[in-house]
């Protein structure tokens, strides 16, 4: 049986991120001991910010929050021409005016002659959640691109729980490729969500990140495409399960496959002296990540939703096992934030240098071992 993809990316943008974020005091939050947000996590950008390096290497923008993320791919999808591909993988598409501009400029993107690829999780545990959440979905909505241009469309529905929140735009003509990869999901209740995405330009980047995953794309442009893994400052790291099993679901074990994020994770935190660290979700197996870093002394600031939108028990329970380990040691500071924090995010400082992860994979067991996800390193 050929392997279902799980993947998890993670790309480590050294000095960007975390230049943009370590610039910030103090956000907006509710601490352990303040009962009244304080300060804003992340600033509300004019525009989005752009790195550029030197010849050769590829673009990146940040794009911070759900409107930037889902203008960068419309505007993506209007530039896209007959035989062009794109690849859309996304963890949920939920109902919406954002989803419905969305769906409709995919068609015309398929009408135009553009090839699509489709996938979305259509596992158990994603229609246990919606049930949980009370949420709908627009499968249907693809399906329908799907029967309506067969020719154009092709719909992927894995049954393994995917995270992979991924596009690539893959161009015929002189156009870059792109890809935009990050935490986002799609449908306008996402709308107020703190999350980040990534916008990658660049031909060899996008063949690296595809490989990574073992992904191999119909179009094939022309050039050479090449990538030096010791020098570069993009790392892309995949998680994937070779099936669904059933006895290690029921008794939280690793899925069979290969799993680089957790070891890569490992290292970040084993590495550095200080880290300020986004997150939505954590267990126990994330929460001893975090102890690598809390362990040797160094400073971690993690800041999490006063409300989660699911597993708020789990991340009551592992929190105050976190606070009541570590709060005394004075090198661990907890913050809650008003709004709904769904960013998969850190940054990380040395002596010598800055480190920043951007993707989808949380801190949880099964996140880790189990579930397709994306993160990068550097």
């Amino acid at each position: 049986m050929k392997p279902k993809r799980l993947f998890g990316l993670w790309l480590a943008v050294a000095l960007f991120l975390c230049q943009q974020w370590l610039a910030y005091d103090s956000p907006l939050c509710f601490s352990t001991t303040v009962s009244q947000p304080r300060r804003k996590l992340w600033k509300e950008w004019d525009k989005i910010q752009e790195v550029s390096g030197r010849q050769k290497t590829p673009k990146l923008q940040l794009l911070t929050g759900y409107q930037a993320t889902v203008a960068a791919v419309m505007a993506e999808l209007e530039a896209c021409e007959s035989g062009d591909e794109v690849i859309f993988s996304v963890y949920v598409v939920e109902p919406g005016r954002s989803s419905e501009a969305l769906i409709a400029a995919l068609a015309a993107a398929a009408r135009r002659g553009v090839q699509l690829r489709l996938r979305t999780d259509c596992s158990v545990l994603s229609s246990f959640t919606r049930l949980c959440e009370g949420t709908t979905t627009l499968v249907h909505r693809l399906q329908q691109l799907r029967d309506e241009m067969p020719d154009s469309v092709v719909v992927e529905q894995p049954q393994i729980p995917t995270h992979a929140k991924l596009l690539t735009f893959r161009r015929k003509a002189a156009s870059p490729d792109v890809a935009i990869f990050g935490g986002i999901n799609f449908g306008d209740r996402f709308g107020s969500w703190r999350d980040f995405a990534m916008r990658l330009e660049g031909d060899a980047a996008v063949f690296d990140l595809l490989s990574s995953l073992r992904w191999r794309p119909t179009l094939v442009t022309s050039g050479v495409l090449t990538a030096d893994t010791s020098r570069r400052a993009l790392q892309f790291v995949t998680n994937q399960p070779m099936r669904w099993e059933w006895p290690a679901w029921l008794l939280s074990h690793p899925f069979q496959g290969n799993f680089d994020i957790a070891p890569e994770m490992t290292r970040f935190y084993s590495s550095f002296d200080s880290y300020r660290v986004a997150a939505s979700y954590i267990d126990e197996t994330g929460a001893a990540v975090l102890s690598k870093a809390l362990e040797r002394g160094a400073r971690v600031e993690l800041v999490m939703p006063w409300t989660p939108n699911v597993y708020a028990d789990c991340n009551a329970r592992t929190l105050g096992n976190l606070l009541g380990k570590w709060g005394a040691h004075g090198n661990f500071r907890l913050k809650l934030h008003s709004s709904m924090v769904h960013a998969k995010a850190a940054v990380a400082q040395g002596p010598s240098s800055n480190v920043a992860l951007l993707g989808s994979c949380n801190l949880r067991q099964r996140s880790l071992e189990q579930f397709e996800m994306e993160q990068r390193s550097c």
